[in-house]
């Protein structure tokens, strides 16, 4: 009777691995869709707006929320307050403490968190097509993603199912 209920457990437990990586998998790519529309916000707001950093990272946390609202204003708190810190270090650390736990991975999140390390940088003109760089890469980042989510979805879920059951059948 144990058994049975340890090997029902065991395959339940691996089953619920595969989901959750299948979840993970889809949660990656509305991050990169929400940091999409935050660059796009920033781009509008510099270029139609004609605002300054700081101006632009709090008109853009108007039409964001969540952590990304959290780290545009903490962004441009730090940047009006005018303590010599650079951007980039500003743009990271806000990054940093906001997105810590994100799905994203390792790359996807240097990408992101020197983003400030070309928006300081020159002029106007610069710092949009830095942010129009940044935007072409990211949604082909998401449009790789999305012809991938199908087929690695059903791979990892269909994966914690027959790992829970190669382990059920091992124990017993």
């Amino acid at each position: 009777m144990y058994r049975v209920v340890g090997c029902i457990l065991i395959v339940a437990a691996g089953a619920g691995m595969g989901f959750s990586e299948s979840f993970r998998f889809s949660e990656r790519i509305r991050t990169l869709e929400m940091l999409l529309q935050l660059v796009i916000c920033l781009r509008g707001e510099i270029s139609c707006g004609n605002a300054s950093l700081p101006d632009a990272f709090y008109g853009a946390a108007g039409r964001m929320n969540g952590k990304y609202r959290e780290f545009l204003i903490n962004a441009a708190d730090r940047m009006k307050a005018g303590n010599g810190e650079k951007l980039s270090q500003i743009c990271r650390e806000c990054a940093e403490a906001s997105l810590k736990k994100s799905c994203l991975t390792h790359g996807e999140k240097d990408a992101f968190f020197s983003i400030g390390k070309y928006l300081g940088y020159l002029d106007r003109e610069m710092q949009l097509r830095q942010l129009s760089l940044y935007e072409k890469n990211l949604e082909g980042e998401i449009r790789l993603l999305k012809e991938e989510a199908f087929g690695k979805k059903k791979l990892y879920r269909g994966l914690g199912v027959l790992g829970g059951l190669l382990l059920a059948v091992l124990l017993v």
